[in-house]
């Protein structure tokens, strides 16, 4: 037996970056003996990747091990256990213990290492060797809270010192081995502070080589050469891919310092070659096996919140059944839903409510007084958020809501002082609208906290929280300054971020204006359908003489906002007709963001679009914000205006395309290659624009080696990086399937539709289907599936369609709920229509003739704009009736 080992920790979802890691050691110290403990169950069946030596939580001798599993999440939990781990491989006999993270990749012998423990007992690596002095994230206070010594490698020397040190280690992370800035704890790295003051024998290694990761890359120069690469100048020994995910945007999902674009060049290959190995290691099969700590024996999660409960308020040795068990799981469930012992007097407040109350400083400003005024209405939103902003099970909501006296289906209990009473505040469905409001804000805080201010977020969060669980004597509390009591942000997310760039704000101040034209309020710059949609009805307007206010609006949508807006008779004054082309499901926000005078006095049209047959019911109170409603398509026509009690017009996307030459030498085609587009943004749920349905359509149709090329743009891959991982996986397979990752500029996707052979979209359900209509301008066949938005143009005499079946999904998918239905279209179908383009230049020719015709007769700018402008001389005759009603003299 080797006198040297390393080890690291995974549960079974990372072990793929534990075979990339013993891989990379292996490959320049294959003597070194390597174990990987496993802070998890057993896996079903052996893998030969696992090539290593597996150490069992079990086994480790972890004191009362059903309260020191269940007391963790899956993180704090893996880190834990590290000085068990070190402990059991000093008793086995090892004099040196290295340990990596598992997301360490070695490009050199661990020689260094083990020649730095001849000298010292503990070696540790900074976080920082230089200043932080951007305004990115980690800053230097962050990385100050966090931990000074990065603990992702630590090397030990066996003796009485190391002993002490991993005895004391044991004790800390007993019981606080927890993610608690407000503390000063983060996980097992925060106590290492103390490390090099408190044992002797301890190195600080500042080596540039070593442990090279996001929070250093500012100070180091990464170069590759003939003989290695290089840091500084120095040999690099290895690379922590923290927070790395192939197909990110970001080099690491805990920073905003690094994209994968503005990486130097030998970083990003070093970055492409890591991705590389972990899809060889198996990380499509890995990151969905289930957690063996992560669910109750009935089934149901674990969410953190009940394990913090459990580790704070639960004392250590106080006897209870095991907790994996069935008895043990019923124990625990009653203990969090008995009432908290502070709030006997209030069932409702059980001590989970309690926790999460006491654990979220944002929540503790909206509602303060918990144990009065506040009590009911905190109680309220407990059930009706719990679930979605802390993965509340029902088990652990139901005694809530039983003590408040309402069902599952009643949305508001009896209300008690200071709160809402339905004979004092909003309607129901106001009142819910404002809930559903509230909810998709919170949803998306993260998104556009970066774009606005705090006291602006604090503003609209709390106008929220008053329409949706107060009545109007609720008083925004003030925002905390830097030098006051804590903001209402402090350890806890925003609850709503948005963003309203100044220079096209217009509030209204008096009356609808005089003057005709329209204000077109939507995501005018946003990289996206629906932020094309607003952009072609500027085109419209344009096309027929309107005035336009043009409102760029963001919230809501994360998409890259580089687009240009089209050039419009912009004006400075409101107008009185309104179109927001912004989603239902965003009316009440933009609303309350945006000022009520902005609806006030005019004729507000909501252009919207969905892709099922069925609109939402949680989409309908945003009707009541609106005077009518258009759609993209007879599809989404028929679907709003079987829930909307007002017209339901169907206004199509303009397309027109711009005279662009093909350029098959930029895309790096071949002249002989038959060339097929599709385009996939995973933000529009990627189950429903079907990339991978289009791959197996395609391997289908060509098996051999035909002249055929399958280009897949897909946008926005960090959302969604399994399936990026498949993608590429397929890509590999076939050389002639090439990946277009990222945005395109609209010239760039321009010329690439040129460029193009056939567009093909297997999609499942489309409220339009803007690229198939680009492609038809561009004259360009098309491949599509015979359903939903697109029939409108795609016709049998102008596109192949392809066969499906409806079917029903099995589970919700963003804003699609199980149990609806849409297209499965069939792979063979595709496949067979797929062989008829690349075979018959003539078809692909008579296709793209009457595509483009389709196209110039029916969705250009010129074609549409007499409609728009039939319908806006309507409503601009119902509004001067409206004024002459209102005043009749």
């Amino acid at each position: 037996m080797s006198k040297t080992c390393f080890f690291t920790i995974v549960s079974n979802n990372y072990r793929h970056f534990a075979r990339s890691l013993v891989a990379s050691v292996r490959r320049h110290d294959s003597e070194i003996d390597a174990f990987v403990a496993i802070c998890d169950g057993p896996l079903d069946a052996a893998d030969s990747r696992d090539a290593y030596e597996e150490i069992s939580i079990r086994d480790l001798g972890l004191p009362k091990f059903d309260r020191f599993t269940f007391q963790y999440t899956i993180l704090e939990l893996n880190t834990a256990i590290k000085p068990w781990v070190i402990a059991t491989l000093f008793d086995r006999g090892y004099e040196r213990v290295i340990y990596f993270d598992p997301d360490i990749k070695l490009f050199g012998s661990v020689a260094p290492i083990l020649a730095r423990l001849e000298r010292a007992d503990i070696v540790l690596t900074p976080h920082l060797t230089g200043r932080l002095d951007d305004d990115k994230h980690p800053s230097e206070l962050a990385i100050l809270q966090s931990g000074s010594y990065n603990l992702g490698f630590i090397a030990l020397r066996r003796s009485e010192e190391t002993r002490r040190f991993v005895a004391w280690w044991q004790s800390k992370l007993l019981r606080d081995c927890v993610v608690d800035i407000a503390r000063g704890l983060f996980t097992d790295q925060k106590w290492i502070d103390l490390v090099p003051g408190m044992f002797t024998g301890v190195a600080i290694e500042r080596d540039p080589g070593w442990n090279v990761a996001y929070w250093n890359l500012k100070h180091r120069l990464v170069t590759r050469h003939d003989d290695g690469v290089r840091v500084n100048g120095r040999p690099l020994l290895f690379f922590h891919f923290s927070g790395f995910a192939p197909g990110s945007r970001l080099l690491s999902k805990h920073q905003d310092r690094f994209t994968m674009e503005n990486l130097a060049p030998d970083v990003r290959v070093l970055a492409d070659a890591y991705a590389t190995d972990l899809v060889r290691s198996g990380i499509e099969e890995c990151r969905h096996l289930p957690y063996a700590f992560g669910k109750f024996t009935g089934g149901e999660s674990i969410p953190d919140l009940v394990r913090r409960c459990y580790r704070e308020d639960f004392p250590w040795d106080e006897p209870h059944p095991d907790l994996w068990t069935a008895e043990g799981q019923k124990f625990v469930i009653d203990w969090l839903n008995r009432p908290a012992p502070e709030h006997r007097h209030a069932p409702w407040l059980t001590r989970l409510a309690a926790t999460l109350h006491r654990q979220r400083a944002d929540v503790q400003v909206a509602f303060p007084d918990l144990a009065g005024a506040h009590s009911r209405s905190y109680a309220q939103w407990f059930v009706q958020q719990a679930a979605v902003q802390e993965r509340i099970p029902e088990s652990l909501l139901a005694p809530v809501r039983a003590a408040l006296g309402a069902g599952p289906g009643t949305p508001w209990a009896a209300a008690g002082a200071g709160e809402f009473s339905p004979a004092r505040g909003e309607s129901g469905m106001l009142r819910t609208a404002y809930r559903i409001a509230y909810g998709v804000a919170w949803r998306a805080r993260r998104a556009v906290k970066p774009l606005t201010s705090q006291a602006f977020r604090h503003r609209v969060r709390h106008a929220l929280l008053r329409k949706a669980y107060f009545d109007d004597t609720y008083a925004t509390p003030p925002l905390a300054t830097a030098n006051g009591p804590p903001a209402s942000e402090a350890g806890a997310p925003a609850a709503l971020a948005v963003v309203y760039p100044a220079h096209v704000m217009h509030r209204a101040t008096g009356p609808a204006a005089e003057t005709p034209g329209v204000n077109v309020i939507g995501y005018l710059t946003a990289e996206s359908g629906v932020g094309e949609s607003a952009r072609s009805m500027l085109r419209i307007l344009t096309a027929a003489g309107i005035r336009v206010n043009a409102i760029d609006f963001r919230v809501g949508n994360v998409s890259r906002m580089n687009e240009r807006i089209p050039g419009v008779a912009s004006t400075v004054e409101l107008h009185a007709i309104n179109l927001f082309h912004i989603n239902a499901d965003q009316m009440f926000i933009a609303r309350d963001g945006l000022g009520q005078s902005l609806f006030e006095g005019r004729y507000n049209v909501g252009c919207w679009a969905w892709e099922l047959s069925e609109f939402p019911d949680a989409f309908v109170p945003a009707l009541g914000l609106v005077d009518e409603v258009w759609t993209l398509s007879t599809f989404s026509q028929q679907a709003i205006a079987l829930k909307a009690p007002m017209p339901v017009l169907r206004i199509p996307c303009s397309v027109e395309a711009p005279p662009v030459a093909p350029d098959r030498e930029k895309f790096g085609l071949d002249a002989q290659d038959i060339v097929f587009f599709a385009m996939c943004d995973v933000l529009s749920v990627p189950e429903r624009k079907n990339p991978l349905g289009i791959v197996a359509a395609f391997r289908e149709a060509f098996p051999g080696k035909e002249r055929v090329r399958l280009l897949l743009k897909i946008g926005n891959v960090e959302f969604q990086p399994d399936l990026y991982s498949r993608l590429r996986q397929a890509a590999n397979a076939d050389p002639r399937i090439v990946l277009l990752v990222g945005y395109l500029s609209r010239p760039e996707l321009w010329s690439l539709m040129a460029t193009i052979d056939c567009f093909v979209s297997l999609h499942r359900a489309e409220g339009f289907g803007l690229g198939m209509a680009e492609a038809m301008a561009c004259g360009k066949a098309v491949i599509a599936t015979g359903w939903s938005g697109n029939t409108d143009f795609t016709r049998a005499e102008n596109s192949l369609l392809v066969d499906y079946t409806l079917v029903a999904l099995e589970r919700d998918l963003g804003p699609y709920r199980r149990e609806q239905k849409w297209a499965d279209p069939n792979t063979t179908s595709a496949a067979d229509a797929m062989r008829r383009i690349a075979a018959s230049a003539e078809l692909r020719g008579q296709l793209a003739r009457r595509g483009l015709e389709t196209v110039a007769r029916e969705l250009s700018p010129t074609a549409l704009a007499p409609v728009v402008k039939t319908r806006l001389a309507v409503i601009d005759a119902i509004l001067r009736s409206r004024r002459h009603s209102a005043n009749p003299d």
